[in-house]
């Protein structure tokens, strides 16, 4: 895959609408690793409220953002039909912020698929803001159906 590429290659991979798609380009790509980027705007939906005269994007929010760069590194990767079946979290380990993130500023991501076994995966990430670190963690995974079973 050529990169860099945006979010109109990324909507093909990842099931993802705005405002839940965060992903704005993916700078890096390899057989393992990816590196994504979010432009944080001051408008997106999560800085109202969050907080009020002081917005700060929650944590939350990166943590979706560094699992949206696992999922498509899995996507891109091919290991699973993306019309048919997604990934989803199943935990979250060794979480640490480090740093907030502010209106404006665009957030780095870079995850590493660390190991994949039958449906589940393991991953390694982290977020940043040029040279800093915002946060780091590892997570894991699983391969569900896109559509629930009646």
């Amino acid at each position: 895959m050529q990169v860099p590429f945006g979010q109109e290659v990324i909507e093909e991979y990842l099931p993802h609408r705005r405002p839940m798609l965060m992903l704005d380009r993916v700078r890096a790509y390899g057989e393992n690793s990816i590196t994504t980027e979010i432009d944080v705007r001051h408008d997106a939906f999560f800085f109202a409220g969050h907080f009020d005269g002081n917005p700060i994007m929650p944590g939350v929010i990166i943590m979706e953002c560094i699992g949206q760069t696992g999922a498509l590194l899995a996507a891109l990767k091919g290991d699973f039909d993306t019309e048919t079946h997604l990934l989803a979290f199943t935990g979250f380990e060794k979480t640490r912020f480090r740093r907030f993130v502010k209106p404006n500023e665009t957030l780095c991501v870079y995850c590493k698929l660390v190991k994949v076994r039958k449906h589940l995966y393991k991953f390694s990430g982290r977020a940043q803001v040029g040279d800093e670190l915002v946060m780091n963690l590892d997570f894991s995974a699983a391969l569900t159906p896109k559509t629930a079973e009646q």
